[in-house]
Formats: structure tokens, sequence, C-alpha cells
């Protein structure tokens, strides 16, 4: 029901949002249940919807008025969705709106000093987001509202400096921890990936993701080097070896042959 009521509010003209200190309420009371003599049968329901609007947070009602619906389903849950979704905006529930909207932009003409003495309070202790949404509530309509949507951009910015400035130093503290490729490398270029380019750090950002690409090419670089020479000494070595068996192998010969009784060569006639 809340979405065809936002829908509803939006056909009205009048924005729809959470958390906010105008609420429009209603109360759903069924005046009928029916079962239509068709194959199948369905259910029939006639509802009536009485819907208010005023300020929740003060408990004051603008106004009231009732809307009359009915809803078809194979079952009552059904038939109670559909006749939600038959509500119309009748006359008098768009004189309503209206009357309510002009209280409610009343109530911010009245009240915008105080409201943006809030916010900045609230942007005096970091408390961006709640600040913007604050600001956020008052209308178009307001007599002060080009101020606070200057002020919303101010806060806005703040905030993405203030968010980006956390995420450099975390990405800091974890590249001076483990200055290596490896888990802290990527871990730290992963947050400084998330930085806004509009944030005020957004240079020192880069410079630092540069750093690290630099030392990470380096290293790798240094290591790769390392293991090409650690390949040719091992090289070097199995030749080393190969050869000094080969020595081996011809000394063990060459000793044996020492111990050998003398040969008598016949070379008679020879020439």
């Amino acid at each position: 029901m809340e979405g065809n009521l936002r829908t509803l509010m939006t056909r009205a003209g009048v924005e729809s949002g959470y958390g906010g200190r105008f609420v429009l309420a209603v109360e759903v009371s069924l005046l009928d249940k029916t079962m239509t003599n068709t194959a199948p049968s369905k259910v029939l329901q006639n509802m009536q919807i009485n819907v208010g609007i005023g300020d929740g947070m003060s408990n004051v009602c603008y106004g009231t008025t009732t809307v009359m619906t009915k809803g078809l389903g194979d079952t009552g849950i059904q038939a109670t969705l559909n006749a939600f979704r038959n509500m119309r905006v009748t006359p008098e529930l768009e004189q309503l709106i209206a009357e309510s909207k002009k209280k409610i932009i009343d109530y911010y003409n009245s009240n915008s000093s105080a409201i943006i003495a809030e916010a900045k309070a609230l942007v005096a202790g970091r408390k961006y987001e709640e600040a913007l949404f604050v600001l956020s509530a008052v209308p178009r309509e307001c007599n002060s509202y080009s101020e606070v949507a200057a002020m919303m951009t101010n806060v806005y910015q703040s905030n993405i400096n203030h968010s980006a400035a956390t995420i450099l130093n975390e990405a800091q503290a974890i590249w001076s921890a483990d200055p290596n490729p490896g888990p802290a490398a990527e871990a730290a270029m992963g947050l400084l990936c998330q930085i806004d380019p509009q944030a005020k750090c957004y240079p020192q950002a880069q410079a630092l993701m540069k750093n690290i690409e630099a030392r990470v090419k380096a290293v790798t670089d240094a290591n790769a080097a390392h293991e090409r020479d650690m390949e040719k000494a091992l090289l070097k070595a199995e030749e080393a070896i190969e050869t000094a068996r080969i020595n081996a192998a011809r000394e063990v010969a060459l000793e044996y042959a020492k111990n050998q009784p003398k040969v008598v060569y016949k070379v008679y006639g020879w020439w």
C-alpha cells in the first residue's frame, strides 16, 4: 500500500521521502466482503480508507478525508491489494494535499532560520549526512530555499572531503605498515580508488597511488632480476658439478690404469 500512496502523492504534485516530519497516515476499514457468482468464484471487498496529513512530530493534523475503493481477487489478500491499487485521487484528497502543502511550506518559512542553525551545528560536529537530511526537507517553494540549497552544496562537499580524508588516512596506515607488493598494496589501492575526484585530498591520494605503483614495480623488477641471477647461478653450478663429475671419472680411470701391470706393446715389424 505504501507504494500506491507514494504514487498518489506524486500525481498530486507532492514529493515523498523517508523519516520526515510531515506524514500522510491512513486507516483502512473493510466495509464488506462477498463472493461472486462466477466460476471460479472471486472475493469482492469494499474498503474505506481514511487519509490524514499533518505534523507527525508535534501531533498536529492538517486535515482528513475518506476514499472509497474496492478490489477483486482469488483470495482476501489479493482482493485487498487490488483495492489499494484501485485507490484514486479524489477531489477531496487533492484539496487536502493542496491545503496541507501550503501549511508545510508555512512551517518551513517560519522555521528556516532554526533549521539552518541546526544544520550548522551538525556540520560543526562533522555530522554531514544528518545535516544534509535536515536541509533536504526544505521545499523549493520556501523563501529561504536558495540559501538552503547553497548550504547543501557546501555540506555535500565537506562530506566528500571528510570521507576522502578518512579513507586516505586508512590507506596510508596500511601501506606504511607493509610497503611491499602483496595484500597491503592491494588493500591500500582498493581504498584509494574509492576517493571522489572532487575531494580536496584527491591529489594526495593520486600521489600515494603512484608511489605504491612505483614501489611495487621496483620490488617486482628487483625480484625478477634476482630470480634471473639465481637461475644463471644454478645453471653454472650444475655445469660445474657435471664437469667435476666427468673429471672425477677420468681421475678414477687414470688411477685404475696406474695400478695395472705394465703393458708391453708389440710394435715389431712396423717399419
